[in-house]
């Protein structure tokens, strides 16, 4: 005797869904877990109790039995709105079925002769519902093979998975992990429901199937995801549903292929989150940005669907125009700041304040509205630079008139150094007094004067604002006006005024000694001569 399961087609063979059947196979004897369908049901029994009696099976008048799930050959009569009523044949007498016109492709033709599966019986009415849909997918004992896609009906759940009804009373089950893609957690949902799978084992001893959806879902999105790679092309725009959500960006199913929104395309404001402008099954128009064949990569674009905000913009701002507007984030070199909803600008830290900051949100937080100057505009960048301390003015403008030299001024300490500290006179405005002008004695250490956060008086020896520095001295502070530097410095009193030349006299040569005499500071030759040395 012959096997009736057809020859496998070579070129199905070679598919990359059949190379995965082995691997179908494993996962369902997992679920199955080495044992039987009937003994997931009677376990299932158990734990559920006993089934409510079934009521007995309808009959007419004359006694005939149930005819649900009975493959009839009928001839259509009319035609009634959403409804076809069938002429069918039986032993004894003519009966009237019903079925719905929708499972048409199109408005059949009266008189024709066609299959129906008796889905059930209207006594009440005296009719017989028929299903279209279940003769054309029906699957009868003799026609049923391997991999043939059928349909049936899902009756109840169990443990293992869900416990379906095909055409022809044909009982088979199909394992929690062949239900779909992707795992499934309530099963009471598909109760009810009609499932179109594949059939992945035959025991015709004890009358029962096993069915995989997963399978035929698989099939079905491979070949979708080939015709789609075959027909996507970059700058498409095309329809999706958003299939996930990750911290990176989201991805769209295309119709049988996913591709990726980057959070950088998903809008032209800055996205902290995907999950704040997309959520999962959300319709999506988005555009092919980029197609990776060889690894089924695609890269969409949200933002590129939308009017691009900087295609209007280079009218509207130029390098010296004064701006409000917020900032939108921080970091550690500077504030984005939102000009118009998708366009940003710069705030460089560096331009943040007139004194030294290490941090933007020391002077800025998110939120904060400001007053800015443009200092920067490049609009094929797309890059706008921004300044806050420009915007409110140079404190050195004026700075000599203000701190004039030789003037007592007061200031902060606000940084000390092995040559001297730094002082704030205000804010963008700093001095530095040399460890030389913190007292008129030997001074060994800065921090033995002068410490971070002291206000002191100071005096001004020199200030330029085109350099921006101003020398300070402590010890000058209580000396007359205009003697608190040397001789011909800025701030002696003869700084400016030429003094006529007066020659030195020399003393005797024989006066002179190889070095100081004994009342030096010691750093000389003392009674030392050159006549020693020979």
């Amino acid at each position: 005797m012959t096997d009736p399961t057809p020859p496998q087609d070579p070129l199905e063979a070679s598919s990359p869904v059949t190379k995965a059947d082995k691997s179908l196979e494993r996962e369902i004897a997992d679920e199955l877990g080495g044992k039987s369908v009937e003994q997931l049901m009677a376990e299932d029994e158990q734990t559920q109790g006993p089934p409510p009696q079934a009521a007995a099976p309808p009959t007419d008048e004359a006694g005939h039995p149930d005819l649900r799930h009975e493959v009839r050959r009928g001839r259509i009569a009319a035609i009634r709105g959403d409804d076809v009523f069938v002429e069918l044949t039986g032993d004894t007498a003519k009966m009237q079925g019903v079925v719905p016109v929708v499972q048409f492709d199109r408005a059949p033709r009266l008189g024709s002769i066609m299959d129906f599966v008796v889905d059930h019986v209207d006594e009440k009415q005296g009719l017989i519902f028929l299903s279209r849909e279940g003769a054309i997918n029906r699957a009868t004992w003799e026609q049923l093979r391997r991999d043939a896609v059928v349909e049936a009906r899902v009756i109840a759940k169990n443990k293992g998975g869900l416990e379906l009804e095909m055409p022809g009373g044909i009982a088979a089950f199909m394992p929690a992990s062949q239900i779909d893609l992707h795992h499934v957690d309530d099963l009471e949902s598909f109760v009810g429901q009609k499932l179109e799978a594949t059939v992945q084992e035959i025991d015709r001893k004890s009358k029962k199937v096993i069915l995989s959806r997963r399978h035929l879902l698989l099939d079905r999105q491979a070949k979708g995801k080939q015709k789609l790679l075959d027909e996507l092309e970059v700058g498409q725009v095309r329809e999706g549903k958003v299939s996930n959500i990750v911290d990176f960006g989201a991805f769209v199913d295309l119709g049988g292929i996913d591709g990726l929104i980057h959070v950088s395309d998903m809008s032209y404001t800055h996205v902290d989150k995907p999950k704040d402008v997309l959520k999962p099954g959300q319709p999506v128009t988005v555009k092919v940005l980029k197609i990776d064949p060889a690894h089924e990569r695609i890269s969409l674009g949200l933002k590129q669907v939308q009017p691009d905000p900087w295609e209007n913009f280079q009218d509207k701002i130029k390098v010296g125009d004064q701006i409000s507007a917020r900032v939108v984030r921080n970091a550690s070199f500077g504030s984005f700041i939102e000009i118009e909803p998708g366009i940003e600008g710069l705030l460089p830290v560096s331009e943040i304040s007139w004194k030294r900051i290490h941090k933007p949100h020391e002077v800025v937080k998110q939120g904060d509205v400001l007053r800015l100057a443009v200092i920067g505009v490049d609009l094929g960048k797309r890059r706008i630079t921004l300044s806050l301390k420009q915007a409110q003015g140079d404190p050195w403008v004026g700075a000599e008139r203000k701190y004039a030299k030789d003037s007592l001024v007061e200031g902060k300490v606000i940084g000390t150094t092995e040559f001297g500290a730094f002082i704030e006179l205000e804010t963008g405005v700093e001095g530095l007094v040399h460890i030389s002008e913190l007292a008129s004695k030997h001074v060994a250490s800065v921090t033995d004067v002068l410490n971070v956060g002291q206000a002191k008086q100071l005096r001004v020896l020199d200030i330029s604002e085109e350099d921006r520095k101003v020398r300070l001295s402590l010890k000058a502070v209580n000396k007359p006006t205009g003697t608190s530097d040397s001789h011909g410095k800025p701030g002696h009193p003869h700084h400016g005024t030429q003094q006529p030349h007066r020659a030195t006299p020399k003393p005797p040569r024989k006066d002179l000694k190889g070095g100081m005499d004994s009342k030096s500071l010691g750093q000389g030759l003392g009674s030392l001569s050159l006549d020693d040395l020979k």
